[in-house]
């Protein structure tokens, strides 16, 4: 079968995408229609049928509301005048997706600082669509502390937004955060998978952003998924095993592919997935060989080719996130 057959039977899951703060940020300057002129496109083009859409502030708590709500209220303008997208809200907009070939919106919460010192308004959040969260970006707000910090537990407000999210189902999501926090979200949360939706394997390159064994062990146990990510990559070209421990930005597609098999060899097949983070719309560089959304097929065709089966490559593309939001959604 050809690379473009296969690409046919394959259900495709970005689990990271920036692009709601690419169309705030650009509609703020007056361009029109920016999802459907610049990531549209390109996401069907590629075969994607899922995007884990991230509401990301980058800002201090007084400005991220109005923000968030921004980056929301455009989101809701592009599902409601295109049939073919659908923002993912329920089991039901899910079937919608798979089984009617759409583009499937999940928003996503990227640190909680629009939420101020008030968990509470994610039953707001809940309401306008968020069905996935992480509690903090790479600093400390008001429920925990990020991964440019050491020492930083879950806040007693961190403590009852976890809570919050077990009762209304939205994903726990622990990318981003420090590793004290990390364990205490595996203390709190209540029998509900955990993702980690873009992270890699710290026992290959030694970064906070990325996961060590234990906690990786962990997310599997939760029936969870880790989302590899194109950045923070970076593994040494000579000795798998020489942990990487400088941030050049120099990694590659075949670095990714050896954090995608590290997890595998890890936890299987079940618990690892996409969370490729393209972020060239807003500046950043561009992993070499996975710049955008149209380089998903290489990683898939070098998958294959390194002799990993079809059902294996399906679950890791997206059947492992599909599963997931299953079992969180209502």
């Amino acid at each position: 079968m050809d690379l473009n057959s296969i690409m046919k039977e394959i259900v495709i899951i970005d689990g990271h995408t920036d692009i709601p703060r690419d169309v705030y940020l650009r509609e703020s300057k007056g361009e029109k229609d920016v999802f459907m002129s610049k990531h549209y496109k390109e996401l069907r083009d590629a075969g994607v049928n899922i995007v884990f859409a991230n509401i990301f502030t980058k800002t201090f708590p007084e400005a991220a509301l109005k923000e968030a709500l921004l980056q929301i209220e455009k989101a809701l303008k592009v599902t409601k005048e295109n049939e073919d997208v659908i923002l993912i809200k329920s089991k039901k907009d899910l079937d919608d997706v798979l089984t009617n070939n759409k583009l499937g919106l999940v928003l996503s919460l990227e640190g909680f600082e629009p939420l101020g010192n008030s968990p509470e308004l994610l039953n707001i959040f809940y309401e306008l669509g968020i069905r996935a969260g992480m509690l903090t970006w790479n600093y400390t707000n008001a429920f925990a502390s990020g991964a440019d910090v050491m020492n930083g537990q879950l806040s007693e407000k961190g403590i009852s937004a976890i809570n919050i999210m077990n009762s209304l189902g939205i994903l726990i999501d622990v990318s981003h955060l420090n590793e004290q926090g990390f364990w205490d979200i595996v203390k709190h949360n209540k029998n509900k998978p955990i993702i980690a939706s873009h992270s890699n394997a710290r026992a290959l390159f030694n970064h906070s952003r990325n996961l060590t064994d234990e906690q990786i062990k962990a997310i599997a146990e939760s029936g969870g998924v880790v989302g590899a990510v194109s950045y923070f990559s970076k593994v040494d070209e000579n000795d798998l095993n020489k942990i990487r421990t400088d941030d050049d930005n120099t990694e590659t597609i075949h670095d990714y592919i050896k954090h995608i098999e590290y997890l595998v060899n890890l936890v299987g097949y079940d618990h690892v997935s996409f969370g490729f983070d393209f972020n060239m719309y807003l500046g950043d560089f561009g992993v070499a060989g996975l710049e955008n959304a149209s380089k998903i097929k290489d990683v898939i065709q070098l998958l294959l080719e390194r002799n990993h089966k079809l059902e294996d490559v399906k679950k890791i593309a997206g059947g492992n996130l599909i599963r997931v939001l299953y079992d969180i959604l209502e």
